[in-house]
């Protein structure tokens, strides 16, 4: 065989490339006729250069792909996007399950693929749950009767990017199954594989310890659903939390140890080395690990993401081309962005890539001689340093020592916990009594290391996040973090300081006194309030609670107050009782746990003092005024709401809860201060609130429902809406606005929509 290599320096059209692809990505606001046309005048613009003989037309022709790969995605979408107009009706669909079911009590998730639909729409993958569904598998053909909707996620500042989410994992639609029939459950190809995972997860159910059958299922299967929210928290303060997200390090840790064995094998003699070189072997042996493990792992998207980066350093000896580690680099980006150019929008592409380009300016090509324990540390040391910006300002606490932890813990779970499982899981389809001796020493060993986990998880020394830093101090923070890894010979390092100090003296905005900002956060079918004077911050109820693992407080509220550099709460308030209102508050006290509570109701499962909101309850913040006009005089949970009034100079904010048309009445029978600016409508706009009497009473300027997307409810219904808007005043709906900010007290009050300040050409 030749072993002729071929040498490739770093490619600028990669990089060109990557950078087309990623502006046109991060381009939201552009139309998708935009999107078209830019690629058709870079073209015309390299065609021109062409017939003038242009030395300098090279750079016209990546930066045309990278345009038009982008291009192509989002106008793709926007045909197949699901027609808003069959949402919230019956339809039929067939196809096949293209995911293992995921059972969360009483009901199931899973992917389904369609091949048919009565009216029909475009095939694709949409996500159903199913209610006490019956035996669902991987691969098999249902016929079902569903509802659909567009994915929908939160939009608030920092929240989590749903919408994006799906439209990377193909997912056209999210829904719900009325009735189904299975229509043939003979499964082929890719679903065999399928069924194999099904049989390893019920294998790691029935052999691993409750506490660690969830690790285990995210180690091997990928499946994450099944680790709880306290270990998620030890990982998370001890930088751990990657080693259980199938990522960049699982894959090449795979491929290292295929690489490993066939270098062993061969030097043993195991590998007729005359016939095949030695390097390619060791190369296919590497690939082939990675891409076992990966579809062994779901082949996700940040898989495959892996595997691409994988790949790209494993190709070269098969192909005999020598290339930089520079131009491999550019080029797994190049091949992830144009398989997903939406990847931008996930932290994971950031982390990995800056994680490998770290460990490439730190350790490749450098000469010098340095003890083995540097070499030890310094990989570490150099992740570490440039990913802490980034890990800050996405919501994240740091901690100095996780370096050393993760030292002893990547090994751990590796080089050791993940061979030792997969070897385990395919010993149990021949010896199971073997395997599952494995699996006991498996279990005593991740039941230590978690141990350990928890014991240095209370001497971490925390580095709170940074949300509030501006996107031009997160990049001056990576370069300065950029600048502490560079050679000493550059004699750069003393501009490190000096970059990294304004991420040091980052200040929220600052609440002129007398004025309050507000923030009606985007929570879906729930309402939560974010009230900011100069020194302190209310929040009005805290939205829903969606899981044992999911609330609005986690997905929304303290992401928010993170953002807008809250450090303290003063006072939460919960209008009443009712879950979409006050299901977050056990999340928020876990974070701010010595916030005086006040409600109008009981709530349920809080243990600690209570203080009963009472109509003349009334205080001052920073020349704001915060008064009760109405809270715990009646038997009905609703009625019972703490209706919060917020005045700061000439404007006003009224907050209701939930009251009901009654107690409407009652306040304007009463001679209630009702007048205010704005209004955020009672009970999400139902058609027994916010009736033409009070809406007279109050003369609102701008009128705020707090709803969910395509709600069961029907909320805002449509009379009210009708009301609102023969009032006079401006409607707003956290459903198709998202999150709505203003200012009291500072003149004309001016309602800025989240979804149109923060435009993304895959929002609706």
């Amino acid at each position: 065989m030749d072993n002729t290599h071929t040498t490739i320096k770093p490619a600028k059209g990669l990089f060109v490339f990557v950078l087309s692809s990623g502006f046109v990505s991060l381009t939201f606001g552009l139309s998708v006729l935009l999107s078209i046309s830019l690629p058709l005048l870079i073209l015309f613009l390299w065609i021109l250069s062409s017939a003038n003989g242009s030395r300098g037309r090279w750079w016209l022709l990546p930066l045309l792909a990278g345009t038009l790969v982008s291009s192509l995605y989002a106008t793709h979408y926007a045909f197949t996007r699901l027609d808003s107009t069959v949402q919230g009706r019956d339809i039929c669909i067939e196809g096949k399950i293209t995911s293992l079911p995921v059972i969360d009590g009483m009901g199931a998730r899973f992917d389904f693929e369609i091949s048919y639909s009565e009216p029909s729409l475009y095939p694709g993958k949409v996500r159903l749950s199913w209610y006490e569904a019956p035996d669902l598998k991987a691969g098999d053909t249902w016929r079902l009767t569903v509802r659909l909707r567009q994915p929908h996620g939160f939009s608030s500042p920092g929240a989590f990017d749903y919408e994006a989410w799906s439209l990377r994992q193909g997912i056209l639609a999210t829904g719900y199954v009325k009735s189904g029939s299975l229509l043939n459950d003979n499964v082929a190809g890719i679903y065999r594989f399928h069924q194999v995972r099904a049989h390893l997860r019920q294998w790691l159910h029935s052999t691993a310890s409750h506490e660690n059958r969830g690790l285990f299922s995210a180690l091997l299967l990928g499946d994450k659903t099944a680790i709880n929210h306290q270990q998620w928290k030890v990982f998370n303060e001890t930088g751990t939390t990657h080693l259980m997200v199938i990522s960049g390090l699982h894959i090449g840790l795979m491929a290292w140890l295929g690489f490993s064995l066939t270098a062993i094998a061969g030097k043993l003699g195991g590998i007729p080395l005359r016939s095949v070189p030695l390097p390619v072997v060791k190369a296919l042996t590497g690939m082939m690990f990675a891409l076992f493990y990966a579809l062994l792992a779901g082949f996700s998207v940040p898989v495959q993401r892996a595997l691409v980066m994988t790949f790209a350093a494993l190709l070269a000896p098969l192909l005999g081309i020598r290339a930089s580690p520079l131009t491999l680099w550019l080029l797994a980006l190049a091949v992830v962005l144009a398989i997903d150019p939406l990847a931008l929008t996930n932290n994971g592409f950031w982390y990995s890539f800056i994680a490998v380009a770290a460990l490439l300016f730190g350790m490749v090509g450098r000469r010098e001689r340095v003890r083995w324990s540097v070499k030890v540390f310094k990989p570490q040391w150099l992740v570490f340093t440039l990913l802490t910006p980034l890990l800050l300002f996405n919501g994240q606490p740091v901690s100095p020592l996780s370096p050393l932890v993760n030292l002893l813990a990547i090994p751990l779970i590796g080089i050791a916990v993940i061979p030792l499982l997969l070897f385990s899981a395919l010993v149990q389809f021949v010896l199971p009594e073997a395997a599952g001796f494995i699996m006991a020493g498996l279990d005593y060993l991740v039941t230590g290391f978690q141990l350990g986990l928890k014991w240095v998880s209370g001497l971490m020394i925390l580095i709170p996040p940074q949300q509030a830093m501006s996107s031009l101090t997160l990049i001056l923070a990576v370069a300065g973090m950029l600048l502490l890894i560079t050679p000493v010979t550059l004699r750069l390092r003393w501009l490190a300081p000096v970059m990294l100090m304004p991420s040091f003296f980052s200040k929220p905005l600052v609440v002129p006194m007398g004025q309050a900002e507000v923030t009606v956060l985007d929570v879906g079918q729930g309402l939560s309030v974010l009230i900011r004077t100069l020194k302190h911050t209310i929040v009005y109820d805290t939205g829903d609670r969606f899981s044992e693992r999911m609330s609005a407080a986690e997905s929304v509220i303290l992401p928010a107050l993170s953002k807008s550099g809250v450090t303290k709460i003063d006072r939460i308030m919960i209008s009443h009782g009712d879950r979409d209102h006050s299901g977050g508050l056990p999340s928020l006290l876990s974070r701010y746990p010595n916030v005086p509570v006040l409600s109008g109701t009981r709530l349920p499962d809080f243990k600690k003092d209570l203080v009963k909101c009472q109509p003349g309850d009334h205080w001052d913040w920073d020349g704001v005024h915060f008064q009760v006009l109405a809270g715990g005089d009646y038997k009905r949970s609703n009625d019972a709401s703490c209706v919060l009034k917020v005045t700061a100079g000439q404007d006003s904010l009224l907050l209701p809860g939930d009251i009901s048309g009654r107690v409407e009445k009652r306040l304007i029978e009463e001679g209630a201060e009702l007048k205010s600016s704005v209004l955020v409508a009672a009970h999400h706009g139902s058609r027994f609130s916010s009736d033409s009497g009070f809406l007279s009473a109050v003369q609102p300027s701008a009128v705020i429902f707090s709803s969910g997307f395509a709600n069961r409810f029907g909320h805002p219904a449509a009379e009210t809406m009708a009301r609102a808007q023969n009032s006079g005043a401006k409607i707003f709906n956290t459903a198709s606005d998202g999150s709505l900010s203003f200012t009291l007290g500072g003149g004309d009050i001016t309602v800025s929509a989240y979804r149109k300040t923060h435009s993304r050409y895959w929002w609706r």
